[in-house]
């Protein structure tokens, strides 16, 4: 009889054993060029939506596996750092760095670089295409891949051309923000024409150049007056989103100025 119980308590050992095994074996590694040829945008910090954590830029985050780093924007300061993960799908990135700007919008930047500093959280690819950050069996960082510029924002569009581009154009939405609140007096416009850029910024008057290639357009730094003025948010705002360069769609009256698919800068045409 002891001899019976040994030998079973041996099997159910070896069962245990081989169990855990199959089932740590069983998880399939994730597909690093799903996620490396991709930009991913924050959708969700600690189940909260990631637009209710940060009024101005959403997070976002990039994979190199040629190197191991990630990479991204905080929601103000940029970020990366060194990356594990692992064949069971276990990332860790300790010691990512950030720069040290200060930020006018509130955010919960610090969360966010916590969060996604801790150790051994697990990575999944849903059905629905979202990235998600565990711990335990919770969700802590959830992320979306950013839409292509590839994709229709205005159908039956024109060809983006300086022809096409000159003329006047009325501010009429930027990056989602509350225009009324931004600009309470008047609405920031923008001339096109001969290869430069004049308008009002919602206070001061600016000028500057633009390059255009690929669909993609480029001002120069923006000269502006320097009027003393009641509300200088909206105007601020308005000329920062000028210095990056900007996918363009337009047609015969909006035009839509994007970064990583997101809308930043519509317009409508000036009726001449």
């Amino acid at each position: 009889m002891k001899c019976f119980f040994k030998t079973a308590a041996t099997m159910l050992a070896v069962l245990t054993f081989t169990f855990a095994t199959q089932s740590c074996s069983s998880v399939k590694p994730l597909d690093k060029a799903q996620l490396e040829n991709q930009t991913w945008a924050l959708k969700t910090l600690n189940g909260e939506d990631a637009k209710l954590s940060f009024t101005g830029k959403i997070p976002d985050l990039k994979f190199d596996f040629s190197k191991n780093t990630v990479s991204g924007n905080g929601g103000c300061n940029g970020y990366g750092g060194d990356f594990t993960l692992n064949e069971q799908n276990v990332f860790s990135a300790p010691n990512l760095v950030s720069t040290m700007m200060a930020c006018m919008d509130a955010n919960k930047e610090p969360e966010f670089f916590k969060l996604l500093s801790t150790p051994d959280l697990e990575v999944n690819l849903t059905e629905d295409s979202l990235l998600t950050f565990s711990q335990g069996d919770k969700v802590v960082l959830e992320f979306q891949p950013v839409v292509s510029f590839t994709s229709p924002v205005i159908s039956k569009g024109l060809d983006v051309s300086p022809e096409n581009l000159s003329g006047k154009w009325n501010l009429t939405s930027i990056a989602g923000e509350d225009m009324a609140a931004l600009f309470p007096d008047k609405v920031p416009t923008m001339e096109i024409a001969d290869g430069k850029v004049s308008g009002n910024a919602g206070c001061n008057n600016y000028r500057c150049t633009f390059k255009l290639q690929d669909n993609v357009i480029t001002f120069g730094p923006a000269m502006a007056t320097k009027m003393a003025c009641p509300a200088l948010k909206g105007e601020t705002t308005f000329l920062s989103k000028l210095a990056t360069p900007l996918q363009v769609s337009l047609n015969e009256n909006g035009l839509v100025l994007m970064q990583e698919g997101n809308e930043v800068l519509t317009f409508a045409r000036v009726a001449e």
